[in-house]
């Protein structure tokens, strides 16, 4: 989808709290069920370039629309795990998204590349967006950490700048130190915009932006790696990967 396209979300509203918030984390057996989400990936970024074109997004739509929990394709806010991470799974669905790399980023290619790099490949797998709901009605922007994982040769792709604003609880520390080698990696920042009053047609929604350079100034660092059925993760470089995604929530619901 073309990010120009797309109405601004960022007007700053107030979040309010009532009792007309359902509790989306429990079903009506009282069993806890994470909250269904929209993902929308965006062709381009809203980075405007000296050029007046848009900066293109490394991580793109498959061309199918936009990505709704349902069927195959699972898009939820995992409370119930209590990570609270956003997670978009097309690891056994038709559906794809696509992944542009650049050539590396000078003297990461610390263990070599894969085949495809550079160039585009669509993959099945994951996106991550860590701990989406942190600021719990607060329409304050803050920074996280973003992943993804893809393919049935695994690899992982992280921008794991450390620290960041929101705590991460998935991520082993033992993978930050490895996603900001040999050079500092980026965070994501998230603006959301929470309507006064959830209703069908008014849901939180979530900018989420790749647009930080990291420490260096090199724009939006992410490391990859392949991961090995056995053995050791394979560092396969460090690549500058912009990126605009749209979160929307499917149903109202409390912070936990």
């Amino acid at each position: 989808m073309k990010r120009q396209a797309v109405v601004p979300l960022l007007a700053a509203v107030c979040a309010f709290w009532s009792a007309g918030w359902s509790t989306g984390a429990l079903n009506a057996a009282g069993r806890c069920t994470d909250i269904p989400l929209r993902f929308t990936l965006y062709n381009d970024t809203s980075l405007l370039l000296p050029s007046g074109q848009y900066l293109a997004s490394a991580i793109r739509p498959d061309g199918g629309g936009e990505y709704t929990n349902g069927g195959t394709t699972s898009a939820e806010i995992k409370v119930c795990a209590g990570t609270n991470d956003a997670v978009l799974n097309v690891s056994t669905s038709k559906r794809k998204f696509i992944l542009a790399f650049t050539p590396p980023i000078a003297g990461s290619d610390v263990e070599g590349l894969p085949a495809w790099v550079p160039g585009q490949i669509a993959v099945n797998g994951w996106i991550n967006v860590r701990n989406l709901i942190y600021r719990k009605g607060d329409n304050t922007p803050f920074t996280t950490h973003v992943g993804s994982t893809f393919n049935s040769e695994t690899y992982r792709l992280g921008f794991m700048q450390d620290p960041v604003d929101a705590p991460d609880s998935h991520t082993d520390p033992a993978r930050l130190v490895e996603d900001n080698f040999p050079h500092p990696s980026s965070a994501a920042t998230v603006y959301p915009a929470y309507p006064p009053v959830c209703t069908t047609g008014s849901r939180p929604t979530w900018l989420v932006k790749g647009l930080n350079p990291n420490s260096d100034g090199v724009m939006q660092v992410g490391t990859l790696y392949k991961v090995p059925l056995h053995g050791a993760h394979q560092h396969q470089g460090q690549y500058s990967m912009p990126f605009e995604m749209r979160i929307e929530a499917l149903a109202c619901f409390t912070y936990p």
